[in-house]
């Protein structure tokens, strides 16, 4: 594809996920699928557009006059890297067609600087983020893997991939992750088709490793979705015990067969929804979130969550914790995770659980913290944030039933 292709490619994908009626990895995906002709080379340039851009949706949104289409949003992100958007938009070829009068006026009066990344946020949960959280959360999110303990090591990893040519380093803070410079493509890598690791964010693997799940115990997965905790789960386990997955929708967990038997994992056992159901030593509860705190790979969905979603969530949230702690034997723990930064998702409904149910109690995880990572609080439970501590935005809490 030549250049002028690329910038129409872009446009006419950012027009579609302008939409925000679906997750903008779905539409991109959808929109190569049918497009098997582009390569890859090409497949990378447009969508590295694609993102930048939505990156920007709220800022390029506050100064466009009219609403924010894609060929304005790329014509933008041309004017802002110093090239002339008039030169892409030829009409010519594959050529998006020549920029309208409205267009040029827009381009003519953009600022030197787009207003601050504090703008990516909808206003109505605006007042709810600190802006250091929007800021960070403006930003690309790091590349980083969990390494697979039942098969390997860090120092493992990090020789293999250098072998691979692929510059990495050991995560921050989570003692089983590795964080890779760039964006390399690892499909084929034997790393992932071997299961010595698997793609996961630093702030998911710190807050697995806080639920102490012990090789022997018997633990359930509750809400296991794709299973990336679930294997996590089972690494921290030893393959030791009974490690139940199960979920709402138990199509989510389509996948996970396959995926353990990559990593060596022998302890999981998948449940068909909440039929068969046993009193547990571990409940883990990543709970259905507004996911605030992954904006940074998802930019897009910021702007399809509003109060209302919330408001809603809280309420299934609610309702899990309610029914998953009925499973928790005497002595044992129901774990509550979320990747959001909103406190009606985290504090307040850990202490609205507490306040409903007094047969537990709440764990301090200020010291498990510090054992695992080195990180310090002076809180019970446990907030990782973006612009602190370089991960996606987490919350945890352990509640111990006496």
């Amino acid at each position: 594809m030549r250049g002028s292709a690329r910038i129409g490619a872009a446009a006419e994908l950012l027009q579609s996920v302008f939409a925000f009626e679906r997750p903008a990895d779905a539409v991109v995906n959808e929109y190569f699928k049918a497009r098997r002709y582009i390569g890859g080379g090409d497949r990378r340039a447009v969508s590295a557009l694609v993102w930048d851009a939505l990156r920007r949706y709220g800022r390029l949104s506050l100064v466009c006059p009219f609403p924010l289409t894609g060929r304005a949003a790329v014509a933008a992100m041309l004017r802002y890297a110093v090239e002339d958007p008039e030169a892409f938009f030829t009409g010519e070829g594959y050529a998006p067609s020549v920029l309208t009068a409205e267009e040029r006026a827009f381009l003519r009066d953009l600022p030197d600087e787009l207003p601050p990344p504090e703008n990516e946020c909808p206003q109505e949960l605006a007042d709810e983020i600190d802006d250091a959280e929007k800021a960070a959360m403006a930003e690309e999110a790091p590349f980083d893997l969990r390494v697979n303990t039942l098969k390997t090591s860090v120092p493992e990893v990090l020789d293999l991939l250098a072998r691979e040519g692929v510059e990495a380093e050991k995560t921050p803070f989570s003692p089983i992750g590795v964080r890779l410079k760039g964006r390399p493509n690892l499909r084929a890598s034997g790393l992932i088709v071997n299961g010595l690791a698997d793609v996961q964010d630093e702030g998911s693997q710190i807050v697995s490793l806080l639920t102490r799940a012990k090789a022997g115990e018997t633990v359930i997965d509750w809400c296991a979705g794709a299973g990336g905790k679930t294997l996590a789960l089972a690494a921290i386990m030893e393959n030791k015990g009974a490690l139940y997955a199960a979920d709402a929708n138990p199509r989510r967990l389509k996948d996970l067969p396959d995926r353990a038997v990559r990593a060596g994992v022998r302890n999981v056992v998948l449940l068909n929804g909440y039929d068969a159901l046993k009193t547990y030593d571990l409940v883990l509860v990543d709970a259905p979130c507004s996911g605030t705190g992954t904006w940074r790979r998802a930019p897009d969905a910021r702007w399809r969550t509003t109060a209302e979603t919330v408001k809603k969530l809280t309420a299934v949230q609610e309702d899990i914790l309610d029914k998953a702690c009925l499973y928790v034997r005497n002595g044992g723990r129901l774990f509550y995770i979320t990747c959001s930064l909103l406190r009606e998702e985290n504090e307040n409904r850990a202490e609205h659980f507490l306040s409903a149910h007094p047969e537990f109690i709440s764990e301090d995880l200020a010291p498990v913290l510090k054992e695992k990572t080195g990180i310090e609080t002076t809180e019970k439970t446990v907030r990782l944030f973006p612009s602190v501590h370089g991960t996606d935005g987490f919350f945890a809490a352990s509640f111990l039933r006496i």
